[in-house]
């Protein structure tokens, strides 16, 4: 069995040595204040995963999860990219009665980058085996005061999820619900959800993001929704008025 105590410095420490002598600033586009990088490249972050592998096969699931928590309470991206391949180990862990651990860890990504790879990854994973419940929880994310809970509460919805149409109706409920929101990261979830719906129910959400183009909805939003859109569809699309 392994101390973990050890085992998270040890991570950190090598991370550290990993980023100290690259000019590489990690996730410089991540705009959030309390996201740290150490500056570790794709290539070497790949290489430093599965040197892990050996390591956390050897964990039991309640180490898996504490670890992943101190990872993340970390405030450090690369440290978060680790946690991630331990929770995509144990998603069976995090039933309904354990949502607000789920919820907690959630809260400590505080970026786009592993907001969008949990949601790919991990999430869709909890939501495949609690969809009632788990949706429930979405919809709190929805309205919630932190923005990277409200860009989840969409962009759980793309890609695979959207693809299986099964959560279409509640995906644009939740779409809809921040139209207005402030901000670009929000937006530009918003704009992605569409965009995947619309690859598998065309007609029903060209129809509403050319209404929300009508209302002078924030183009972030409609411009990406309408990315797939080519040649004359797309012009007539764009040459929409607004509506007084």
């Amino acid at each position: 069995m392994y101390d973990i105590d050890r085992l998270h410095l040890t991570i950190a420490s090598e991370l550290g040595s990993l980023g100290e002598f690259t000019p590489y600033i990690a996730d410089a586009n991540e705009p959030d204040p309390r996201y740290l990088g150490y500056g570790v490249r794709a290539p070497e972050m790949k290489r430093f995963l599965n040197s892990l592998k050996p390591a956390f096969k050897s964990l039991e699931e309640e180490q898996k999860i504490e670890l992943a928590r101190r990872l993340i309470g970390s405030g450090y991206g690369e440290q978060k990219t680790v946690a991630l391949m331990l929770l995509e180990q144990v998603p069976e862990y995090f039933t309904p009665e354990r949502f607000d651990e789920l919820e907690a860890l959630i809260r400590g990504l505080q970026g786009w980058s592993k907001i969008d790879s949990y949601t790919k990854l991990f999430l869709k994973r909890v939501l495949e085996d609690h969809k009632e419940e788990f949706i429930e929880l979405l919809k709190t994310w929805n309205s919630d005061a932190d923005l990277w809970l409200r860009r989840a509460s969409v962009v759980i919805f793309t890609r695979k999820v959207a693809k299986s149409g099964l959560y279409k109706d509640i995906a644009l409920a939740n779409c809809n619900a921040l139209i207005d929101d402030p901000e670009h990261l929000v937006q530009t979830g918003v704009g992605w959800c569409l965009r995947d719906l619309m690859r598998w129910h065309k007609e029903e959400i060209l129809k509403y993001v050319i209404d929300l183009r009508k209302r002078g909805v924030s183009s972030t939003i409609t411009l990406y929704a309408l990315r797939d859109i080519k040649g004359d569809e797309r012009k007539a699309v764009l040459d929409q008025k607004i509506c007084d």
